[in-house]
């Protein structure tokens, strides 16, 4: 199947007219001409593609370029795919949260015809990055904020009923433009091959294989005893992804995979906790990477039990009562900036729209 379209058929989209509105069952998607698109520099390429630093009428964004060859095979396989994409298109537009990475639209016509994305750029790459790089000058009270937020990140989209399956540092991307308040966003990205994004959360059916990747893998993903699993996935990953952010090391560095699969399914095997840990980050990363999924706690219990180590942290300017009452309304009042952010960082038709365009330019598919 040839993926390239005509600029005919792109101010067809525009008009609402586009032949593919059934695979994004009715949501807006928007859909960026790759004329509007400038490459300023290639961040890194895989087996799915290539992803650029960009700029899309002057701001900065992430693209990421698919390869063709992703969409080969029968003519049957290939409509498959490229209707999981525009599915996954149109999940992805849906998402506006503060520390969910923005999904801007598609690229339809990218060159030689390939299919491209377009999202949030976050200036310091990937938290792993940060963590090789800046583990000294992260402290205590900036990796509880980091974990925080990325844990909120998780909150939405469980409550979404997503459920992602390959949560590590890697997949964590953060701005570190304030020294003060670092600032991370979970990326949701394109597995193309292998959607699925969008399982249901609660008994999910894996199918066609194992997902994740094997040091943040939960044990009922490896030991085949059931093909069910739940959102407590995550969880354990998270949990894996607190000692990551701990220790800026990566699990089980130098074993081999048989040995971190054994151990994982055995449940003998979990990353080693330093002796300088605090003790209710430790309690946080035992329980998350829990062997029994039912003894996991949820991203909503644990944004709880991170917003209260980080409030012990704060310089003592409140009295007992005080403390009592912020760690209350804390709920509440990020709920109240999450709803204006997402407020703020979206068009008047609810897809999210970089902040310097909110009142310039906005193309989507009616």
């Amino acid at each position: 199947m040839d993926q390239s379209i005509s600029d005919a058929a792109i101010a067809e989209m525009e008009a609402g007219i586009y032949g593919l509105q059934t695979f994004v069952l009715g949501h807006y998607v928007q859909i960026i001409r790759n004329a509007d698109l400038e490459e300023l520099q290639e961040l890194g390429s895989g087996t799915f593609g290539t992803v650029y630093h960009g700029r899309w009428r002057g701001t900065d964004v992430a693209i990421k370029r698919i390869k063709k060859s992703c969409f080969a095979g029968r003519l049957s396989e290939q409509e498959r795919l490229t209707k999981d994409f525009w599915r996954e298109a149109q999940i992805l537009s849906k998402l506006h949260h503060p520390n969910v990475v923005a999904f801007y639209g598609v690229v339809p016509d990218g060159p030689g015809g390939t299919l491209a994305t377009v999202t949030e750029f976050m200036v310091n790459g990937s938290l792993r990055h940060v963590l090789l790089r800046k583990s000294r000058a992260l402290d205590r009270r900036k990796k509880l904020l980091i974990a925080r937020d990325a844990a909120f990140g998780m909150e939405y989209l469980h409550l979404k009923n997503i459920v992602h399956f390959d949560l590590k540092c890697d997949n964590l991307l953060v701005n570190l433009g304030d020294p003060q308040r670092p600032i991370c966003k979970r990326m949701m990205d394109f597995q193309v091959g292998d959607f699925g994004l969008s399982r249901i959360k609660r008994n999910t059916l894996v199918s066609g294989g194992v997902r994740g990747t094997l040091p943040w893998m939960a044990p009922e993903l490896l030991n085949g005893s059931s093909s069910r699993v739940s959102e407590k996935v995550d969880v354990f990953s998270f949990g894996i992804a607190l000692w990551e952010i701990l220790t800026g090391e990566e699990p089980y560095a130098n074993m081999h995979c048989g040995a971190i699969i054994g151990g994982i399914v055995s449940n003998t095997l979990r990353p080693p906790i330093p002796e300088r840990c605090d003790t209710e980050w430790r309690k946080l990363m035992e329980e998350c990477w829990s062997p029994d999924p039912a003894a996991r706690p949820s991203f909503t219990v644990i944004t709880d039990r991170l917003r209260v180590m980080s409030t012990a942290l704060q310089p003592k300017r409140y009295n007992q009562v005080d403390i009592i009452l912020k760690a209350k309304l804390g709920k509440s009042i990020a709920h109240l900036v999450t709803k204006a952010y997402m407020n703020r960082g979206r068009g008047t038709n609810g897809l999210s729209v970089p902040r310097k365009m909110l009142h310039s330019y906005n193309v989507v598919v009616h």
